[in-house]
């Protein structure tokens, strides 16, 4: 199927507590809306309107990134990375016959848009989409980040039913470093006590080093509903999966439904897979948590891997100040850029994090480090 977008409306993601107070990569483009990967566990299943039942894509899409580009360019700003994709696979097997992320690729290059690539799909190991890719990330311009939750291909097959395995992920990571490529390994979700353990972390690690990846950025499992866990019971043994329901386990995100594991789990689970990656030698980022000391890495997202290095202000910069290393756009460039909706999301994700690093008990429930 296909669809129409209004680019300048959907280019940032919405602001929320996590997305505004900790994530660099707010700025997206999303040629396809649904996804034929079917993860289970997927978190557009947050967002209904993100899922289609019959994914769609977007035929504008390369028009409007080429005419965005030119009138940011006028206005002399610079945005951090774009995520390709955000919600969707931008390699899913629809690009093959639409080639959308293919023409964003070089429209990108065209331009000077740094990407962060976020995929589960071979097709950006394969000609053409591998030679756009390699001619962008040799200009430093562009990063892949490939989605490895767990190494096993059966549970995998499971859980990520119409996915490519994760054997043949890893060896799109091996060949996308072979043509010098800067591959991140997205290590989500950690589910508790199916790929959580000491001796999983130790194996992730040795297989991201032998792939070549540089990176790997860890995230917990996030559920809406009990329910939500059913669908890990024919993946796990029965004493793990009642540890994972087990009630004590989980609690409620701040100011909002959401349950993820406590603080306390959350803590010891990173620390040992940020050991165990750290000692290989490679860089360790966790997605949208307040856990700075155990982040091994200039970034959370792999962006220190890019040529230009523009970030936005998060809690971190508000209560540490700028990283070194890095440019910036701030509130005043925000202001100047000429498209609306893309302004206001932006301001409004600066308003979002000032207002919760002024929120001295809401600022304590999402960064443990805070006194």
């Amino acid at each position: 199927m296909t669809g129409k977008s209004k680019l300048d409306g959907e280019l940032v993601v919405g602001p929320s507590l996590t997305m505004s107070g900790f994530c660099y990569s707010i700025f997206r483009l999303d040629p396809y809306a649904g996804c034929e990967h079917s993860c289970t566990y997927c978190y557009t299943r947050f967002l209904p309107g993100a899922r289609p039942a019959i994914p769609v894509a977007r035929m504008d899409y390369p028009k409007l990134l080429h005419k965005t580009a030119e009138i940011l360019k006028r206005a002399y700003v610079q945005l951090p990375p774009l995520r390709m994709s955000a919600l969707t696979d931008p390699f899913q097997p629809l690009e093959r016959k639409f080639h959308l992320s293919l023409e964003l690729l070089k429209i990108a290059k065209e331009s000077g848009l740094s990407l962060i690539l976020s995929t589960k799909s071979s097709l950006v190991s394969e000609p053409p989409w591998l030679d756009a890719v390699k001619e962008m990330a040799d200009e430093g311009l562009a990063i892949v980040q490939i989605s490895i939750a767990f190494l096993d291909d059966s549970i995998a097959r499971k859980l990520e039913p119409d996915a490519p395995s994760p054997s043949k992920r890893l060896d799109t990571a091996e060949r996308l470093k072979e043509e010098g490529v800067p591959v991140v390994l997205r290590l989500q979700p950690i589910v508790p006590f199916l790929n959580s353990d000491e001796e999983f972390a130790e194996k992730y690690a040795e297989t991201a080093k032998a792939v070549g990846a540089r990176h790997v950025i860890a995230e917990i499992l996030r559920i809406a509903s009990w329910r939500d866990l059913e669908q890990f019971r024919h993946v796990m043994n029965e004493n793990s999966f009642r540890r994972l329901g087990d009630r004590i386990t989980w609690e409620r995100f701040p100011m909002g439904s959401q349950k993820h594991p406590r603080k306390f789990w959350r803590s010891r689970t990173y620390a040992l897979f940020g050991e165990a990656i750290a000692k290989r030698g490679l860089g360790f980022g966790l997605c949208r948590e307040g856990f700075y000391k155990l982040i091994r890495a200039p970034d959370c997202c792999g962006i220190y891997l890019l040529k230009k290095r523009i970030l936005r202000y998060t809690l971190y910069e508000i209560l540490h100040g700028p990283k070194a290393g890095y440019d910036y756009i701030r509130p005043d460039d925000a202001g100047r850029i000429p498209l609306p909706e893309l302004r206001r999301k932006l301001l409004k994700h600066f308003e979002l994090a000032k207002d919760i690093a002024g929120n001295r008990a809401l600022l304590r429930q999402l960064i443990p480090e805070i006194d």
